[in-house]
């Protein structure tokens, strides 16, 4: 299981689909609604944590990007699941 809460994992997701996509204002964008731009060091440390998770997931579905695009679609799927189950509890 992710260590993240359900809200930093659908983020953390769309900031993976923004590398692989190559598409940096998204990422740039997920980072700042995330207070992930205060600094220059923590926002770096967010782009290399993305690159490298989507290029690990590249390499796993060997380098076929709509695969692992759907993949990334399931996976947010489950986690706004999940944030919404979060807020419909209470928790």
């Amino acid at each position: 299981m992710l260590v993240g809460d359900p809200a930093s994992n659908v983020a953390a997701v769309a900031l993976i689909r923004a590398a692989i996509t190559d598409d940096k204002e998204s990422g740039v964008l997920i980072l700042s609604q995330n207070g992930l731009l205060h600094d220059r060091q923590t926002s770096a440390m967010g782009m290399s944590l993305a690159a490298v998770a989507a290029r690990a997931l590249m390499t796993g579905f060997g380098y076929n990007v709509e695969q692992a695009l759907r993949t990334l679609e399931t996976w947010s799927a489950e986690y706004s699941r999940e944030v919404t189950s979060d807020r419909d509890s209470g928790a």
